[in-house]
């Protein structure tokens, strides 16, 4: 899957969006869940979530010609709406390479984001001031940006020197903000993730999760990854033994 995304600011945004959907409704099927609007096209499908100065569009489709396609139509729908807002819609990638620039949000985004289930206390309750460093680096980073903030995280890269384990990368450090879950945020990173490590000539993709992280484990089921092994006892967190799982996902058929 391809994403895409635009920040619209506004100081009405739920009335504008309910213009939109209202307009678009009638030539697209459009769901409405706890103030997110979903609007489903034959090439792809927009979620749009409205904030109190702004209202974000996050497309998704199979290729990048179907993300334009929908874009495109978005757009179009959005300017003739009956809001009369005639301005410009800045499409961008949902996901992009990190930067040393994203240092700062990505240590927020780190704190924030841990929780007793998906990781190790010892390794959250080390004090850092940066967030890369020589084992996490910026060009093995893809980042989830929504107008100008960094909403999720995700690292991929070989997992060994070994060249006779070349076609085999990892997934590490999975995360997305509390505020911006819910909106295909973690698939769009992984399927980012994915194409980098398989243009980059991986055939395979593993990860590990704790067993007590069941959110993480039905997302990675959804998106084709299977259970490789379970470490038995592997932590003792919060007085509690937790398994550790091993997972895998082939990009390509082995020969």
């Amino acid at each position: 899957m391809f994403y895409s995304t635009a920040r619209v600011s506004t100081d009405r945004p739920r009335r504008q969006l309910t213009h939109l959907v209202s307009h678009l409704g009638h030539d697209a099927p459009t769901d409405l869940d706890e103030e997110r609007w979903s609007i489903r096209f034959g090439g792809g499908h927009c979620l749009l979530v409205a904030s109190a100065t702004h209202f974000d569009m996050i497309v998704r489709a199979g290729d990048a010609d179907a993300v334009a396609a929908v874009e495109d139509t978005i757009t179009q729908h959005l300017l003739r709406s009956a809001t009369g807002d005639e301005r410009p819609v800045d499409w961008r990638p949902l996901v992009r390479q990190a930067t040393s620039d994203d240092d700062a949000a990505l240590l927020a985004l780190d704190r924030a984001a841990w929780t007793a289930g998906s990781g190790l206390a010892s390794a959250e309750g080390e004090e850092r001031t940066a967030y890369f460093s020589e084992r996490r680096r910026p060009e093995t980073h893809l980042v989830a940006a929504l107008g100008d903030q960094i909403v999720g995280a995700v690292s991929t890269h070989r997992t060994t020197p070994f060249p006779e384990a070349a076609h085999v990368f990892g997934l590490w450090n999975l995360v997305v903000a509390e505020q911006a879950r819910r909106r295909n945020i973690a698939s769009a990173l992984l399927a980012a993730a994915e194409r980098r490590a398989a243009a980059e000539g991986a055939k395979k993709v593993g990860l590990r999760v704790l067993a007590t992280n069941t959110g993480a484990l039905r997302l990675y089921e959804r998106h084709g990854y299977a259970v490789e092994g379970r470490h038995l006892d592997e932590f003792l967190i919060d007085g509690a033994y937790v398994d550790d799982i091993s997972m895998g996902k082939r990009l390509t058929p082995l020969s």
